[in-house]
């Protein structure tokens, strides 16, 4: 529709097969095409026509684990290296905190949340979007004292430490936000410091790069992934803890 030259197409073509890393292959039919290679080609044909933005609806959805890692990696590199605003719709919380810049949340057709991928992740008011963005645990408290540096929670699990939060004074209800890789586990007793429990471990399961399992302390189940090398069993007593900076408050 634009009525290019043949030679403008072509050059532009060539330049963006070199791009994208498909060079020598202006011939080759899609189905002869790897996975990876089809998704380069889907992105070709979206910047030949050097547009100021692109939209992705779930674009690597299809991919195995591996091939959309690597896709994945090659698309942040390209569209950074090219500078062009892309608008990228997902439900693969990875692919949403790699990629963007901005994250939008949306629950119900609305947006509920806009942030960095770092305040989406750590610092997030909501609890809706702390737990659709990534594993959590949730412990519900009421706030004791709000002072330096930390806010006092009363917990079902005890006294809780956090960083202070605007909007928090004593005896609101809160809701404290632990992440599971956060929580550290310790063998024997450890009586000095913040955020520190017994527990019992319930269930562990090995996932290759990391135990993932359940802790009770008391009648509550956290939720933890720690290093393979750490040498605990189901059963076990043992300590855990976790840093006042690496828990989030929301607000009820």
């Amino acid at each position: 529709t634009r009525n290019e030259p043949k030679e403008e197409i072509r050059r532009k073509v060539e330049k963006t097969l070199h791009f994208v890393q498909l060079d020598g292959f202006e011939n080759r039919p899609a189905t002869k095409l790897s996975g990876g290679q089809q998704q380069r080609v889907a992105l070709a044909r979206a910047l030949v026509a050097e547009p100021k933005v692109i939209l992705f609806d779930e674009p690597l959805s299809n991919l195995d684990a591996k091939l959309r890692e690597e896709t994945r990696k090659e698309l942040r590199s390209f569209l950074t290296e090219l500078k062009i605003t892309a608008v990228y719709v997902t439900h693969d919380r990875i692919e949403a905190l790699s990629l963007s810049d901005t994250v939008a949340v949306m629950k119900s057709g609305r947006i509920v949340e806009m942030g960095t991928p770092w305040e989406i992740y750590f610092d997030s008011d909501r609890r809706f979007v702390a737990d659709f963005i990534g594993r959590a645990n949730f412990v519900e408290g009421k706030v004791v004292t709000v002072g330096e540096p930390y806010t006092m929670i009363d917990s079902a699990i005890g006294a809780i430490a956090c960083e202070k939060k605007s909007g928090v004074s004593p005896g609101k209800a809160v809701t404290v936000c632990i992440r599971p890789e956060f929580i550290r586990v310790l063998k024997g007793h450890h009586a000095d410091g913040s955020n520190i429990f017994r527990g019992r471990v319930e269930s562990l399961v090995f996932v290759g790069d990391a135990y993932e399992g359940e802790i009770r302390v008391g009648e509550t189940l956290l939720i933890f992934r720690i290093e393979p090398t750490t040498a605990i069993r189901e059963g076990e007593e043992i300590t855990l803890r976790f840093d006042p900076r690496h828990c989030s408050l929301l607000l009820n």
